[in-house]
């Protein structure tokens, strides 16, 4: 399968994910046409809630060739994030059609006829490829049923309702769920609320701002951390050994940050009462550390253990098992009071409406989402590939990079294993994650904190160095990566003079 340079390629959803493909498709020399349904760009960021804030920080969030246009806070806000999405849009000039839903793809023989609808009417379109950029979050949320809800006197909303903090004023507040959300709203109730209750199964461990005083990002984004990230694949010899027969050296560094991130939230209790003390050791997790990190892991909220030790937050490890008529009950037996609930429980599986029924088989009979082969392609569906489906804590740069490859696939320059090898890759990614990672609907579409290793064996794919800091040897141990430091890997890659002459076969390591 050839796509040459000048075929319009369509990607489907215009997030993060969609944008950037499209940016590096067009930077390639074709054609991309960006669908999206909703009237806003930005995906998840177009829909979210008041006062949310970026986890990660500025500089590892934007485009590579591309940066920030103006000076946004460390950790931007969502105003701020959809700012620079816009002013990206027309710098680059991307084809971007608002309000525009795509409603089936149909197999050619040699693309995809889309169907779409707009404002005016139904249309199609061929294209000779497409890609898929719709998203891990913008689904929809997890929205289960309990018993009792029609009793219930008070309001039950899940975050993505949530359009001004008002809603929390003088109120009775009880927040379920133990991710970003579920943290953030915790803690924007606590300022505003009459009290706030946060229930959740079970703690999670959340990732400190500051780790003894220095940004949490000196830590996860420099390679002195990043090797020593667990990965169901190592890209080098001495990952390999180290993460082999030196594996119990690993778990023990990871036992000590956890024991680091532990005295911190304990420290918030010393000189209070036994029940501050209680408070706190209901939100610190028993369990291991690295299981927690998943795309659902959070940056904890700078005022959520404090407002815990304070009793601003009454923390409840519990599950909830129905509503009464005023409030919350917990399979504990307990009943809490509440005129306000907000389930902050995640996100629903991505689906896909527009593909032929067997390929949504493929795609969705799993309930951690669909694993792909390097996280880019289904080597059962042709011509589709997949943008975004790597999210990881450097998210653009991975879509970047992935997008690349995915351009050298369709120029024939990277020769693929068999579908039977593709798909033993597959399995053995899914297995892994399954065991060494917490569950999340989407666990399959995502690499999270071990996006080095990712990019890493992507690059080698290409005959790109992943090493972007090289010469100076201590900035690439020890500095911290941003996006700016893959900005000129497509130049790179297609300046390379063997690019035409012969194939490359990915890296024999699973990703």
């Amino acid at each position: 399968m050839l796509v040459n340079t000048g075929a319009r390629i369509a990607v489907i959803g215009a997030g993060i994910s969609g944008l950037t493909a499209a940016n590096i498709l067009q930077k390639n020399g074709y054609e991309a046409v960006v669908f999206e349904k909703s009237e806003n760009l930005g995906g998840v960021w177009a829909v979210t809630y008041p006062n949310i804030h970026l986890q990660n920080t500025f500089a590892s969030y934007h485009l590579s060739d591309f940066p920030w246009q103006f000076t946004p806070d460390l950790h931007p806000s969502g105003a701020q994030i959809m700012r620079y999405w816009k002013e990206a849009v027309k710098h680059l000039r991307l084809d971007v059609r608002l309000q525009h839903e795509v409603l089936a793809l149909e197999e050619q023989s040699d693309g995809w006829l889309l169907r779409y609808k707009n404002q005016i009417g139904e249309h199609e379109e061929i294209f000779k490829y497409v890609i898929v950029a719709v998203g891990q979050y913008t689904e929809g949320k997890y929205r289960p049923q309990f018993p009792g809800e029609e009793r219930f006197s008070g309001e039950i909303i899940t975050e993505r309702e949530v359009q001004s903090l008002d809603i929390f004023d003088g109120k009775r507040v009880a927040v379920v769920g133990f991710g970003k959300s579920a943290l953030d709203m915790s803690t924007f109730a606590a300022t505003r609320s009459k009290e706030i209750h946060h229930i959740f199964r079970t703690p999670r461990w959340t990732i400190p701002e500051w780790i003894l005083g220095v940004h949490f990002t000196h830590i996860l984004f420099s390679r002195f951390g990043t090797v020593m990230m667990t990965s169901w694949a190592h890209p080098t010899s001495a990952e390999r050994f180290l993460h082999g027969p030196l594996k119990a050296g690993i778990n023990k560094f990871w036992d000590l940050i956890a024991s680091v991130f532990n005295w911190q939230i304990e420290k918030l209790g010393r000189n209070k009462d036994q029940a501050a003390k209680e408070r706190l050791s209901a939100v610190i997790p028993k369990h291991k550390f690295l299981p927690d990190l998943r795309s659902a892991g959070a940056l904890a909220p700078e005022s959520y253990y404090p407002l815990v030790a304070a009793g601003k937050i009454q923390p409840h490890q519990a599950e909830l098992s129905g509503f009464s008529k005023n409030g919350i009950q917990l399979a504990s037996g307990c009943e809490i009071a509440c005129d306000l609930v907000v389930l902050s429980l995640g996100s629903k599986t991505p689906a896909f409406p527009f593909l032929p029924e067997k390929y949504r088989q493929l795609l969705e009979s799993e309930s951690d989402g669909a694993q792909l082969y390097r996280h880019l392609i289904h080597p059962r569906i042709p011509r589709l590939g997949f943008a975004g489906f790597n999210h990881g804590f450097m998210h653009i740069p991975a879509v970047e990079i992935g997008t690349l490859w995915l351009c050298a696939h369709l120029r024939g320059e990277i020769k693929l294993p068999s579908v039977e090898e593709m798909e033993r890759s597959i399995e053995h990614i899914r297995a892994w994650k399954r065991a060494n990672i917490q569950f999340e609907p989407s666990r399959s579409i995502a690499v999270s904190t071990r996006f080095q290793q990712y990019i890493d064996i992507l690059l080698k794919d290409l005959g790109v160095s992943p090493y972007r800091k090289l010469p100076n040897v201590f900035a690439e141990i020890f500095g911290r990566y941003g996006a700016s430091d893959y900005r000129d890997v497509v130049d790179e890659y297609n300046s390379q003079s063997t690019r035409e002459s012969q194939q490359r076969t990915p890296l024999q390591v699973d990703t």
